[in-house]
């Protein structure tokens, strides 16, 4: 039997392993709910009792516009403090200065208030810096779970790039103001490309550019814009995690089918969430299936959170049979939300774990 590295790695390389490898992404309440249903202790735990392969890190930010020695809380990318209150809900800030809204009874729930570009001009807004203590952590967690495939997570692009300007403006800026919003970009791509070599040094197998371009039905974005401002920042990226010899992960939640085979020219290893309510799981494998290998495909806008565990288990065999044995890492397309019962998650891994052995390869090693 293949540790769960070696699986995921013949994976990725679109080499036959012994079964389909799994992840797991899932919000703390459901994950809550679930361990309790286990009877597990910890997060290592859940992940050998459900099959789970693949184990993440990152190393975060420090400085920016977060003040030290504040209570620190969920922010939509980053931890944020509370900083006031907005028509009885709370306001919090980030470290790059961005504020959003969240809602005290539905703690995933939070919308954007404030964009901190619209109020501080560029050559004056202050930087966060990679936080190099998170090497250490890095690196324990590649030594400590060295049977896994260990994920390492750099900082969203372009995401926070509207995110500092806010989103109409920053789609404004792309045609009326390259020359700005480069500089925006650029400034986020040293960040990334600092948290990229660490990661590598530290000896992840994957690193994971998390950056959604995609809506539910289009692009946020012309393709011509995406390959001017954002893919060749993309190709080396991923340049120099195969240079340190890593995988390139990339995700994009939504419609993305232009780009696709700009993402496998680039040089993108993995392919994520190939959202089912926005893409054909199936005609994405048969286009690209020889070329890049897929991650999650089970859709947390859909099937898990209002299907049955019956309905669950169907769509499990159907990305079994349509998308094995090989190409696919599967697992849920997004973190699992509180609306995912226990029930639908034991059925995903029980039935992934019962039918997705590969019968040529199982027990090869």
């Amino acid at each position: 039997m293949l540790t769960s590295r070696e699986r995921c790695i013949r994976s990725i390389l679109l080499e036959e392993p012994d079964r389909i490898p799994l992840a797991l992404n899932i919000r703390p309440e459901p994950y809550k709910l679930l361990s309790e249903s286990l009877g597990t202790q910890d997060y290592m735990q859940v992940c050998r009792k459900l099959g789970v392969d693949v184990v993440s890190t990152g190393i975060g930010l420090v400085g920016g516009y977060i003040p030290k020695g504040v209570e620190l809380k969920e922010g939509p990318y980053s931890a944020a403090y509370t900083v006031g209150e907005r028509q009885g809900f709370e306001v919090r800030r980030d470290v790059w200065g961005v504020e959003s809204v969240w809602a005290p009874d539905h703690t995933y729930t939070y919308t954007y208030h404030r964009h901190p570009l619209q109020h501080i001009p560029l050559e004056e807004y202050v930087w966060p810096e990679v936080d190099a203590r998170g090497f250490d952590e890095a690196e324990k967690t590649c030594r400590l779970y060295k049977d896994y495939c260990v994920f390492g997570g750099v900082t969203e692009m372009w995401e926070i790039a509207w995110q500092l300007a806010g989103f109409t403006e920053m789609i404004r800026m792309l045609y009326a103001d390259p020359a700005r919003a480069d500089r925006i970009i650029g400034g986020i791509e040293r960040i990334r490309l600092e948290q990229l070599k660490l990661l590598c040094d530290a000896g992840v197998d994957v690193i994971c550019d998390g950056d959604d371009v995609g809506m539910q039905r289009s692009m946020m974005m012309p393709p011509s814009l995406w390959r001017r401002f954002l893919m060749p920042r993309y190709a080396e990226q991923a340049r120099l995690c195969h240079k340190r010899g890593a995988f390139f992960f990339f995700h994009s939640d939504g419609w993305i089918e232009p780009i696709i085979p700009d993402l496998i020219g680039i040089g993108v290893d993995i392919l994520n969430p190939i959202q089912p309510e926005c893409m054909d799981p199936v005609e994405l494998k048969m286009a690209y299936g020889d070329k890049v290998c897929f991650h999650g495909t089970m859709g947390v806008q859909s099937t898990l959170p209002f299907g049955t565990p019956d309905d669950v288990a169907k769509e499990v065999l159907d990305r079994v049979s349509n998308l094995g044995p090989t190409g696919l890492i599967l697992g849920p397309t997004h973190a699992m939300q509180p609306d995912v019962s226990v029930e639908n998650i034991l059925a995903l891994y029980g039935t992934a774990m019962k039918y997705g052995w590969n019968a040529r390869k199982r027990g090869t090693s």
